[in-house]
């Protein structure tokens, strides 16, 4: 890979966000709680401008044994949308329904379709595979109740970013023989449990770092032969579970640790006959999805992302939502 300057919005957001952390005196990882951790990350969020998005309702729910949060998007006005899951990031330790509200609303009001952020357990409190089996209860209950809200459960989808799309993608193979999910939508996903490959390698000490996976897994984890597991790294899924896979949409960023197993979940579907399409950008970092609000060539990316999402979710018979009579 041609490896050129970061973009520099990305690199001055980062050092805005370094100095802020510096000024906390961010402990290293080493003396780092998940409790401390999480803090920071609030911190650091307040960096993040949201984009504001119109006339995007929403109401939070709980569901599942473990009554876990739920938060529905739906565009005001529109009816039988399709349906997408979203899965925050945060290392399975952090991240929240909060921290990615301005992220499912612009996805909604972009895409026109229902959103369903999941607000799963968290690490290391909750262990693998807790957070994966929220993600399972929140694609079961979409299925019985998501028509109530006006979705069509006919175009159903399930996405997220890095630790979320890890899940998301897990959920699909957990779930290949029982729900009908049409698309994979996963932005920067961790799909193995392994540091030697090649963007891993090249040591980028930009946002995500080599060190702060390793810290994310060990945390995620029981044990690390729990990381063998294809419902812990995807690419581990058997040729013949992955020809049975949805159809996916995988993004990656030059700048990323991530890139390299990104890359490898992408072919191994292709390889198994899944259509997918694999979008990979230059001089962005893995937290971009985060800078639409500061980083014009974040937002560009993001754009073209949903672009892409909004054909997959909309098949030929159904090209434009209907508007709701008056």
């Amino acid at each position: 890979m041609d490896h050129r300057k970061l973009d520099p919005q990305s690199e001055k957001l980062l050092k805005k966000i370094a100095s802020r952390m510096k000024e906390l005196q961010h402990p290293p990882l080493e003396l780092l709680t998940p409790e401390m951790s999480r803090y920071y990350y609030d911190e650091a969020r307040a960096y993040f401008k949201p984009l504001p998005s119109n006339q995007i309702h929403s109401e939070e729910t709980r569901i599942g044994s473990h009554q876990i949060p739920i938060r529905i998007y739906q565009p005001e006005g529109f009816h039988h949308l399709p349906v997408f899951i979203y899965m925050h990031g945060g290392g399975w330790v952090f991240g929240s329904l909060d921290s990615c509200e301005s992220f499912c609303q612009y996805i909604a009001e972009k895409c026109k379709c229902i959103v369903i952020s999941v607000g799963y357990r968290l690490a290391p409190e909750h262990k693998y595979p807790a957070a994966l089996l929220d993600t399972i209860d929140a694609v079961l209950w979409t299925v019985e109740h998501i028509s109530s809200f006006g979705g069509d459960i006919n175009r159903l989808s399930i996405g997220g970013e890095s630790s979320g799309g890890n899940l998301a993608a897990a959920a699909c193979i957990a779930l290949h023989q029982k729900v009908a999910i049409h698309h994979q939508f996963l932005i920067n996903p961790v799909t193995n449990y392994a540091f030697d490959s090649p963007s891993y390698l090249e040591d980028y000490q930009f946002n995500l770092t080599s060190e702060k996976m390793k810290w994310f897994w060990h945390h995620y984890l029981k044990a690390s032969n729990d990381g063998k597991e294809a419902f812990a790294s995807p690419l581990q899924v058997e040729d013949q579970i992955a020809e049975n896979l949805p159809q996916a949409l995988i993004v990656t960023v030059e700048y990323d640790p991530l890139r390299s197993e990104g890359e490898a979940y992408a072919n191994k579907l292709k390889r198994n006959g899944v259509n997918v399409t694999h979008l990979q950008y230059e001089k962005l970092v893995h937290s971009f999805i985060n800078m639409i609000g500061e980083v014009d060539m974040a937002k560009s990316a993001v754009d073209q992302m949903l672009l892409h999402m909004k054909e997959f979710l909309y098949d030929s018979e159904a090209k434009t939502p209907s508007m709701k009579p008056v």
